[in-house]
């Protein structure tokens, strides 16, 4: 490329950059704000363009520039007012600038003169373009200008005729949307003060960085690899190496940080869309972006603009009504659109979110059976989130008449299929007459990755660690782990509350292994089983392996051509042992199995129906032997912490985790429990969720995590600590109330809760508070009515959402605390119905549940509760129960 020819280039991504201000400015004019500082950004960015414009001779950009630079003027020296028409105006000659700015070489073929009238119309006079008076820039001084190094103040025009409009003195002045003239001299001040320390950098010479450092982390697995043994002979070995481990990975972090984009880079065209296209279809929509500084790899946020559009297209359209159904509905004006982008679990979560009808799960039911995806039969037994999965698939589509916007069935499959090509996933939420969220999860980066390494018949594969949410081992001296069985004579694996469907890895890849068979393979109890429960898409299945070692950042290089028809593979690496290892995708690997999606769903749906409610339960033993139960949401995390490392100050023993002192409570000390010295070198600390104090419980074993129904027997240990005892395999497991046990062993920090709690009871009620529980399994019904009832609440309780709704009609309750699985009529259901009573629709509704996960809770706030709150945990409870109150009373005051 030629100098002359680097220069265009330079200009047109300058302009390209420019036009994007001025279209995002334009609109944020037309919403209200009026401002100096917005009104000299607009006129730099026009003035910028046709300043370099003229030096290449582009005189259709220049003429068509200085026309929209003098409307500029004149609202910015206050000389008329803004209207819907300037914008309209300015927009379409944005779009004209666009281009020919885009087409250097074909200019003589686009007609601006629609455009150039408009403008001259709207300023009022017809000017015409001084010839020449841009083109006077030295070629060095061009060059300084478009690479950056031109002073903020040669943004500011020399040649300030240029901005004295003439026209009619009698126009309506802007002064009531507040002063805008700002002296030049301060624009050039505050410009100059605002001078960013940056260069502009080819994205090739950042794609080359990235291939670069991506080799060397490749290195350096080797070398660590290679060091490992070496490290007792040389141990200066080993010091070099680990710094070169850590240099590499901060050198990593760089050259990752400078690909990084923010999401404004694709949320910004989306206001110039909703405009649009909410105009076209006779709606009123507000868009509303957060999270706009959240940050994505480059390529990524290229590959989100046409998914992301789609998906706006089809909330403006499908979702949001018309301004009359609103106003019929009580809903307010103008509609929202929300697109929101957030870190979450290592990953950029980005939600579309609209306030409008909510999808129709009746008409997707009923166009299921139409198609033949599903029975009848079947149908009835689908829950929401099974219902919700059928709008991805190709040709789904709820709407009868085709539009220019939608209603082709096109669309939906391609939105999910190009986010997962990105290795993330849609998840979808709705409800109805409150609206639609469609979330899509997205990685971070896609070229060096976390995953895990496994072997299938001696080769190595890898698996993206996002995918991965378990790891199982299922050993033969242990048959209370055993937990695959047989249904139709396919394998599937007994995981707590679901059934999962079971594949072999190199049955899959058709590499031969020691079995031929699948079904003698998982039938065979002698044998040791490493199981990977994977998440692909709403899937999830366990995928067995041979043998599963570390996690290991790799560089994903592309599938070679020749293995491009094996169909399970997403890229290929280089493992720091040298070996070549295949990166699995696991969505191709679930249809080369065979695994039907919908067949899995319908058989955990049915299994699920009919089995009572399951609470996941963490077994630990004490230093007497005996075994304790904690309801598993209630669990942060567990720490092993070597003996040694506990302190002793007094009576009282504490361990410092991340900085933080944490007091350690053995059970065994406040309730009637066993006790013997710790003999072992190392325990475990279980850390609480939901407890501000820094607080933990000693373990010495962790027994297991299991799922089981709580039912209680009548053994029971005295202490107040506890909830009752259960039978687990044929074990007594205690139940410890964990709050109940903080406040016996550490009181002093719940003296300022009980002194509040007394002070309320001192100064008395109007009335005693009266809440409706709707709790179908009698342990957790107790359990919830003792807390209430502890704080002074009348509770009245019912098994499911019929019999709710029937004492709501008969007696009158100040909060609702329900279940969301029932019987009958579950929670949702429940909280949907009273949401469309009037006489209820205020009813403070609060969800109860053991159902943990942020899906899960955004699904029940979606469909109408107030919170979601997990059970057996007494403080959030009642700390809920009052704010709702709270709430309550000032709404109606």
């Amino acid at each position: 490329m030629d100098f002359g020819q680097e220069l265009l280039q330079e200009f047109v991504e300058e302009a390209k950059a420019h036009i994007g201000t001025l279209e995002v400015g334009l609109l944020r004019l037309e919403e209200g704000s009026y401002e100096a500082s917005l009104l000299d950004e607009l006129f730099r960015a026009v003035h910028s363009v046709k300043g370099t414009a003229g030096f290449f001779e582009m005189d259709k950009v220049v003429t068509l520039a200085h026309a929209m630079e003098t409307l500029l003027g004149r609202l910015r020296n206050q000389e008329c007012g803004i209207t819907v028409a300037m914008i309209d105006g300015l927009l379409m000659a944005a779009d004209q600038l666009k281009d020919l700015v885009n087409n250097p070489a074909g200019q003589e073929g686009i007609d601006i003169d629609s455009a150039l009238n408009i403008l001259q119309a709207l300023t009022g006079k017809t000017q015409q373009q001084p010839a020449g008076a841009e083109s006077t820039l030295d070629v060095w001084e061009l060059w300084n200008q478009l690479t950056g190094e031109a002073t903020q103040a040669a943004a500011v025009p020399q040649d300030e005729s240029l901005l004295l409009a003439t026209g009619n003195q009698n126009t309506i002045p802007a002064s009531d949307r507040g002063a805008v003239k700002k002296p030049y001299a301060e624009i050039s001040k505050t410009q100059a003060g605002l001078v960013e320390e940056s260069i502009r950098v080819k994205v090739a010479l950042l794609d080359d960085l990235l291939n670069i450092i991506g080799e060397m982390v490749l290195r350096r697995n080797q070398l660590l690899r290679i060091t490992e043994n070496l490290s007792c002979e040389a141990p200066q070995l080993d010091v070099v190496t680990h710094g070169i481990d850590s240099l590499t990975t901060k050198l990593q972090e760089k050259v990752m940080k400078a690909r990084m984009q923010p999401v404004a880079n694709v949320f910004n065209k989306f206001p110039r869309i909703v405009r649009e296209l909410a105009r076209s279809l006779g709606k009123e929509v507000e868009l509303v972006t957060q999270g706009n500084n959240v940050e994505m790899d480059r390529s990524i946020i290229e590959a989100l603009a046409d998914p992301m559009t789609h998906l706006v297209r089809n909330a403006l359209d499908h979702g949001i009504e018309t301004p009359q159904d609103r106003i019929d509905k009580g809903k307010r004006l103008p509609a929202t659109l929300l697109l929101h982008a957030y870190h979450e679990s290592g990953r950029v979560v980005i939600d579309i979110q609209d306030d409008g009808a909510g999808i129709d799960l009746e008409k997707i039911k009923t166009k299921a059976v139409v198609k033949g995806w599903v029975t009848e039969a079947e149908a009835a037994l689908l829950k929401e989130a099974e219902l919700l999965n059928f709008i991805m698939k190709p040709g789904f589509s709820t709407i009868d008449q085709v539009t220019a916007v939608s209603g082709r069935g096109v669309g939906m499959d391609v939105v999910k299929t190009n986010i997962e090509k990105l290795g993330g996933k849609v998840e979808v939420f709705t409800a109805k007459e409150q609206g639609t969220t469609f979330r899509l999860l997205l990685p971070l980066t896609l070229v060096i990755i976390s995953s895990f390494i496994v072997e299938g018949a001696s080769d190595a594969f890898a698996i993206p660690q996002a995918n991965v949410k378990e790891l199982v081992l299922l050993q033969p001296d242990n048959q209370q782990q055993k937990q695959i069985e047989f249904i139709h004579s396919t394998p599937v694996l007994r995981l707590r509350n679901r059934l999962l469907p079971l594949v072999r890895l190199v049955d899959i890849l058709g590499i031969e292994g020691d079995h031929a068979d699948s079904t003698a393979y998982f039938a065979d109890e002698t044998r040791t089983f490493r199981i990977l429960v994977v998440k692909s898409g709403n899937l999830w299945y366990g995928l067995a392996v041979d043998a599963v070692y570390d996690t290991e950042e790799i560089l994903v290089k592309p599938v070679p051509a020749a293995l491009k028809t094996s169909g399970c593979y997403s890229g290929v690496t280089v493992l720091g042992d040298g070996r070549i290892a295949m990166i699995l995708d696991l969505e191709l690997v679930h249809r080369k199995a065979g695994l039907s999606l919908q067949e899995e769903k319908l058989r955990s749906t049915v299994e699920a129906n009919s089995r009572s409610e399951e609470t996941n339960l963490l077994l630990f033993r004490t230093s007497g032997g005996e075994l304790l139960g904690i309801d598993l949401s209630m669990v942060a995390r567990v720490e092993k912490v070597a003996v040694t490392t506990l302190q002793k100050i007094g009576s009282q023993q504490y361990v410092t985790f991340q900085e933080r002192i944490v007091r350690v409570i053995r059970p065994e000390y406040y309730l009637p429990l066993s006790r013997r010295k710790t003999k072992t070198d190392w325990v475990y600390v279980i850390l609480p969720r939901f407890v501000r104090i820094p607080v933990g419980i000693m373990a010495e074993e962790i027994y297991d995590v299991v799922s089981t129904p709580i039912q209680l027997e009548g053994c029971n240990s005295s202490g107040q600590s506890t909830l009752g005892s259960i039978l687990v395999n044929g074990q007594i497991v205690t139940l410890l109330d964990m709050y109940a046990l903080f406040q016996t062993a550490v009181p002093e920090y719940y003296q300022a809760s009980r002194q509040l709690s007394a002070e309320r009871e001192d100064a008395g009620k109007p009335q005693r508070v009266k809440i409706l529980l709707a709790e179908d399994t009698p342990f957790f019904a107790r359990v919830t009515k003792s807390y209430l009832e502890s704080d002074g609440y009348e509770v009245v309780v019912v098994e499911d959402g019929v019999q709710a709704l029937a004492a709501l009609d008969t007696q009158s309750f100040d909060v609702v605390v329900s279940d969301v699985e029932m019987p009958k009529m579950d929670g949702l259901e429940l909280v949907r119905t009273i949401r469309t009573r009037e006489d209820l629709k205020h009813l403070p509704v609060i969800a109860l549940t053991s159902l943990s996960g942020e899906t899960n809770r955004e699904r029940g706030l979606r469909a109408g509760f107030d919170l979601y709150e997990g059970k057996l945990n007494r403080a959030r409870l009642l700390k809920s129960v009052a704010a709702m109150l709270q709430k309550n009373q000032q709404d109606k005051s």
